[in-house]
């Protein structure tokens, strides 16, 4: 064993609740349409993953994965351990995810409810 590998400092990794926390406050304005569906099953899509992939003529092309609340849940450790170029996730989907700081959700109405008063 050389000196090198005992004297090098283990790199830090992030956790995947500080990598969501950073893509949730880092992500701009919705992205997907009620269209958009996941590329795993038929409902809408509230995920949008971006990668580059490497082509055999060497060149880089840009390939999107949509996923709905349920499949992105699922997979999303997976997903962001490939380092993904671009991220755009609904925050309101990831509030199972234990550390994930997803802003609290306004439901109330002003008025009566009945009319727009």
């Amino acid at each position: 064993m050389s000196t090198a590998t005992l004297t090098e400092a283990p790199v830090p990794t992030l956790s995947l609740a500080d990598r969501l926390n950073a893509v949730l406050q880092n992500q701009g304005e919705r992205t997907l349409g009620l269209l958009d569906r996941c590329d795993s099953c038929s409902q809408h899509a509230q995920a949008e993953f971006t990668f580059l992939l490497p082509q055999n003529d060497g060149t880089v092309t840009e390939s999107e994965i949509m996923l709905c609340g349920f499949h992105t849940r699922a997979h999303v450790a997976a997903i962001m351990e490939r380092n993904p170029v671009g991220v755009w996730i609904e925050p309101s989907i990831l509030w199972k995810i234990k550390g994930v700081e997803v802003p609290k959700q306004e439901h109330a109405k002003s008025g009566d409810g009945l009319t727009d008063a």
